[in-house]
């Protein structure tokens, strides 16, 4: 049941007359229709659905919505008067006008309208009530097939719905059509104007001894006495099933020019064509159905009222459930996918840990802070790796405490007989050298001392002199000269 065509369904007590029209917004062509008859008795509707379903499927009919004509006999029409002129406003009060008019209880009653002529009082109603039990027969035999319609209207709203798509109105200055239409033990009487007025709507029942000449004479007066004034009823289009109406009659009981019409020739099916059963105005009642909007606005639906059409809800909420369902395993998948890898890295990276954690703690500094200066830290692991390179090749580093001991014993021995040098103490640090002692004269101390020491690659980075005993006590400090030995 597919493609985007409507299905619509005149229903009535022991037959059905099904049309398959093609999608709206383009010309509505009619693909197939059929008719589909049952006994009577209390599972005469489900027969009825049952067989509807068989032979759509038999003619592999494809559809998507579906809307029922409901028999005038299974419905009631009434005029009522209500205070309000807005339709939703109407909607909300109209049960209670009906009540009112009626005197009667319709809580089983359910019930739709239509507005017929607005007017600063209030607005005048076509008010279509249905017994409820009627609507649920027909509805869960239906939807037992997998059929739920999205409308149920009267099918003489059908009737002019149809005449509306089809027939040629005359223009809004001329005068109005009435439609007369009469099947087995029905009539139906539709004024049409050319003017944006609502259409004039009648139905009544026809007895199988009833004279349908006289009957139809009087309810078409009465009918056109209720049309609009300024559109007034001008000509009479009559058809009959069964061929029983007297054109010549029927104008002299109503003054009326009379001529006939065949409504399935309106969209170009002749009557002969209808297949199964299906006369001309079941046919034409069907169609209507079709022709079903599927707004719930001021339209003439009985199911607005009871047992609201829900199809397209439940099936976009169920696609939307299944949407999220699929979504949420989605996200729970890729969530156990990313937290498995993650737990995986994380026993990787603690396995490493425990395996490593030693040698870091050896050589982390701990709780001692390294040298903020940079240099200060650079110039270390240059001492300690020219300490190193000297032990290993025997060779003297200006830089070790050896290699300065060294260059001063050089230097004392160097000058020690001319100066008469006698050393106290030498004393070494990281950046110099103190010697302290005594020579034989100030000469001595000063230049004989200077001499010696820069032959050997220090210099003297300060002194004190002090005369006693006849000798020339000394307090020399040394660095080594950057300029290499004998510069």
């Amino acid at each position: 049941m597919e493609s985007g065509n409507h299905l619509g369904i005149y229903w009535s007590k022991n037959k059905a007359t099904v049309v398959c029209l093609t999608p709206p917004g383009r010309e509505r062509k009619v693909l197939d229709c059929f008719s589909v008859s049952v006994e009577g008795g209390e599972q005469g509707q489900q027969a009825l659905a049952d067989g509807v379903v068989q032979v759509c499927r038999q003619r592999r009919v494809k559809f998507t919505d579906v809307a029922v004509a409901l028999d005038c006999a299974s419905f009631m029409q009434h005029v009522v008067h209500s205070e309000f002129r807005d339709p939703k406003r109407i909607a909300a009060t109209v049960r209670f006008d009906t009540e009112e008019a009626l005197a009667t209880d319709i809580s089983e009653m359910a019930v739709a309208f239509r507005v017929t002529s607005p007017g600063e009082e209030g607005a005048n109603l076509d008010v279509f009530t249905a017994q409820r039990a009627t609507l649920s027969d027909i509805l869960l035999s239906l939807q037992s097939n997998g059929i739920d319609p999205v409308a149920v209207d009267p099918d003489v709203c059908c009737l002019a719905r149809y005449l509306v798509e089809y027939a040629r109105t005359p223009e809004p200055s001329e005068q109005s059509t009435l439609y007369a239409l009469l099947s087995d033990s029905r009539g139906y009487l539709v004024v049409m104007s050319g003017a944006q007025q609502p259409a004039v709507l009648r139905t009544f029942l026809l007895g199988s001894t009833q004279e349908k000449t006289a009957v139809l004479a009087r309810e078409t007066l009465v009918t056109a006495a209720l049309a609009d004034t300024a559109h007034p009823v001008g000509r009479l289009c009559v058809f009959d099933v069964e061929g029983g109406i007297r054109p010549e009659s029927l104008h002299e009981a109503t003054g009326l020019p009379v001529s006939e019409c065949d409504p399935a020739a309106l969209v170009s099916v002749k009557s002969s064509e209808i297949r199964q059963g299906a006369n001309a105005v079941d046919f034409a009642l069907a169609c209507g159905a079709a022709l079903s909007p599927a707004e719930k606005v001021n339209s003439v639906n009985l199911r607005n009222d009871h047992m609201p059409y829900l199809g397209r809800k439940r099936r976009v909420q169920n696609a939307v459930r299944l949407l999220s369902l699929a979504v949420t395993i989605l996200l729970l998948a890729v969530g156990v996918f990313f937290h498995s890898q993650l737990i995986r890295v994380n026993k990787q990276r603690e396995s490493l840990r425990d395996k490593l954690e030693l040698d870091y703690l050896a050589v982390m500094p701990g709780e001692t802070k390294l040298p903020t200066p940079m240099k200060q830290g650079v110039d270390k692991l240059g001492s300690a790796l020219r300490r190193l390179r000297a032990d290993k090749t025997g060779e003297l580093d200006q830089g070790s405490i050896s290699a300065k001991l060294t260059m001063v014993l050089q230097g004392i021995n160097g000058c020690a007989r001319q100066t008469d040098l006698n050393i106290r103490s030498i004393a070494i640090t990281g950046t110099s050298i103190v010697v302290v002692g005594d020579t034989s004269s100030r000469e001595n101390t000063v230049n004989g001392m200077r001499a010696a020491m820069e032959k050997v690659g220090l210099k003297i980075d300060g002194q004190g002199v002090i005369p006693e005993g006849g000798r020339d006590t000394f307090s020399i400090t040394l660095v080594p000269d950057k300029k290499g030995k004998g510069a």
